[in-house]
Formats: structure tokens, C-alpha cells, sequence
């Protein structure tokens, strides 16, 4: 992997290497940015310093150690712009990695398994929606009241839970009772189909708008939210590879000669799908650094004191003479956007 990494940075042009270069740098600053030694807090309120132009513009402002300026609040514009970056992959990079779990799992099983080829027990069917119903009244509706907004480890212990629940009850439905015994065919590749149309039939930011808008505010609501609405353009992707790679001959070769399934699928036609998959990856993570600045600007989805690039622009909407307000956030999603993808077709380009 290291060798790996190490050719690809060497075979590859100067624009990728500061694309890394310039990724790397920020999410330093995603990271460490609660312990940097910033002379001034994200929400620090200051109401003698309201609306400073950056320091090389304004005297006072370098006086007061604003580099960057300051918003209508008297709020720092570089403490904002470095919290920024954090909530932007705070959001972005765990749903695109939810998203594009799901997806691969779900477009991989429907496009091999076709709509005649996967069974599955009555009593199977009967655990796993009491299992979903479990999860859903434990770990998204009753945690979301108690707590306000989904927290992640109530979400997964009532995820397990669950499971373990609804195991043991399918155990017994296949002990005492026949009926549930009998495997039935599932429409795989027909239900991921039906339910990527649904959700590609409304517009991704319109359906995410009418989500948050009857939610409470919260990153962990976001985050459920954008990952369940996210998955559908990795699913298809990943469908249409695996409709195309299964019918080479390797894979038939490999298939008559008795490899698993799920052997097969995961370790010989999904790493032949790297390529176009990374490329959607990032794409897909500068889409939602951009979304999640658009659902800050819109004031919906994020608490209204988490420091965002939107909540700045729209800060920049109420005083349009502030062009620091708008220059440093778009700057700044512009170049971060710009330096995903620049990666992604880098790395794309040595799967060709």
C-alpha cells in the first residue's frame, strides 16, 4: 500500500501533488482546530469590532489581530473559515462513506443476484422488518426525543439490540412453526432499482430541505439524513459495473470453478469497479461540502452557532458591502472542492 501511494505521487503532475498537498493542510485544520492557538473563538462575540475589513485592509483591524475581518457580530472571519472546514467534512466525510456503503452493498447484490436468484426464509423477512421497526422506534424515534437529535451511539446500541432481539425470535419462528421455514424469491435488482427511482425523482437538495425542515436541528439528524438520501447514485453506478464485469470471462471462469458468492463479488468484480467508483467518491464529497454549505446558508439542518462557510455566506447576504464575507468562504470551498476531484481522477487515472 505504501509502495503503492508512493508511485502513484511520483507518476503523477504537479497539480495533483498540490491538490494533496493543500487537502492535506486542511483537514490538519479540521482536526486540530479546537486546540490552535487562534487569538479569537468561532461564536466569540466582540461588539466593538463589528464588520472589520481584513488587516491589510484596515488598520484597525490588524490592531485588534482580525487578519481576516470580522461579520455583523463582531465574529473572527479566519477562526470561522478554519471551524468551517471542519463541520464541512465533519458532515461530508461520513455520509459519503455510509452512502457509498450502502450503495455498494445494495447495487452490488441486485445486479448480481438479479430478481430469480436470491431466496431468503419467510421467517427471515418476518425477523428483519421487526428488526427495522425495532431500530427505527429505539434508535431514531425515541432517541430523537430524548436527546434532541440522533445520538450515534444510542443509534448503534439500538441498532445491535435489535439484531439480537429479532434474532432470537427468528430462531423460534423456524423452530415451532413450518410456515416460515419456506424460502421465498426476493426482487433484489427490482427493489433497488424501484427505490433509486424514488428517490432520484425528487430533486436531492428539495428532498433533503423537506427532511430537515421536520427535523430537529443537529449534526446527527443531518448526517442520517443526507446518508439516506445519498446512496441511490452510488447504487447505480455500482449496479450498472457489476452487470458489466460478471459477464466477462474471468468472472464466468471463476464462477464455474466454484468460487463463493460473495467471494466473487467482493474480491474480484468490485476492485475491477475502483476506477469509476473513486471518481464518483469524489465528486461526491465536494457535492456535499457544497450541499452542507447550502443547508447552512439556508439556516436548516446544522445548529445556528455551528461555524459553517454558509452560515458566513449568508452573513455576506445581510451586508453585501462585506465582500470579505462572500471572498474568503467561496475561496475556500472553491479550492478544497477543486482539490478532491483533481485527486479523484488522479488516482482514477492509474485504475485506465
Amino acid at each position: 500500500m505504501k509502495k503503492a501511494a508512493k508511485k502513484l505521487f511520483s507518476e503523477t503532475g504537479p497539480g495533483f501533488k498540490l491538490a494533496v498537498f493543500y487537502l492535506l493542510a486542511v483537514l490538519f485544520l479540521a482536526l486540530a482546530a479546537p486546540v490552535l492557538p487562534l487569538k479569537f473563538g468561532a461564536n466569540e462575540l466582540q461588539t466593538s469590532s463589528v464588520l472589520l475589513p481584513p488587516a491589510f485592509w484596515d488598520e484597525e483591524a490588524a490592531r485588534q489581530g482580525h487578519w481576516f475581518g470580522t461579520d455583523s457580530m463582531g465574529r473572527d472571519v479566519l477562526a470561522n473559515l478554519i471551524f468551517g472546514f471542519r463541520t464541512g467534512f465533519q458532515v461530508a466525510i461520513p455520509v459519503i462513506s455510509i452512502a457509498f456503503l450502502i450503495g455498494i452493498l445494495l447495487g452490488s447484490i441486485g445486479a448480481y443476484f438479479g430478481n430469480r436468484k436470491l431466496t431468503i426464509s419467510r421467517g427471515a423477512i418476518f425477523a428483519l422488518s421487526v428488526c427495522l421497526f425495532l431500530w427505527y422506534y429505539y434508535g431514531l424515534y425515541l432517541g430523537a426525543s430524548v436527546f434532541g437529535e440522533i445520538k450515534w451511539f444510542w443509534f448503534v446500541l439500538a441498532l445491535l439490540a435489535a439484531l439480537v432481539v429479532s434474532g432470537i425470535g427468528f430462531k423460534w419462528l423456524l423452530k415451532r412453526l413450518p410456515f416460515f421455514r419456506k424460502q421465498v424469491f426476493v426482487p433484489a435488482d427490482e427493489l433497488v432499482l424501484k427505490t433509486t427511482e424514488v428517490l432520484t425523482s425528487v430533486p436531492r437538495l428539495i428532498l433533503v430541505l423537506s427532511l430537515a425542515a421536520v427535523s430537529s436541528p443537529g449534526i446527527g439528524n443531518i448526517l442520517l439524513l443526507l446518508s439516506l438520501t445519498y446512496w441511490s447514485g452510488p447504487a447505480r453506478l455500482v449496479r450498472g459495473e457489476v452487470l458489466r464485469i460478471k459477464e466477462l470471462s474471468y468472472t464466468e471462469a471463476a464462477r464455474v470453478s466454484g468460487v463463493p458468492v460473495f467471494r466473487l463479488l467482493f474480491r474480484h468484480i468490485l476492485p475491477n469497479a475502483a476506477g469509476p467508483l473513486i471518481t464518483a467518491f469524489a465528486f461526491g464529497l465536494g457535492n456535499l461540502l457544497a450541499l452542507e454549505a447550502t443547508l447552512s446558508f439556508l439556516g436548516i439542518g446544522l445548529p445556528p452557532e455551528t461555524p459553517s462557510w454558509g452560515r458566513m455566506l449568508a452573513e455576506a447576504r445581510l451586508n453585501p458591502d462585506a465582500w470579505w464575507l462572500l471572498f474568503f468562504p467561496v475561496l475556500c470551498l472553491c479550492l478544497t472542492i477543486l482539490a478532491v476531484q483533481a485527486i479523484g481522477n488522479g488516482i482514477r487515472q492509474k485504475f485506465i
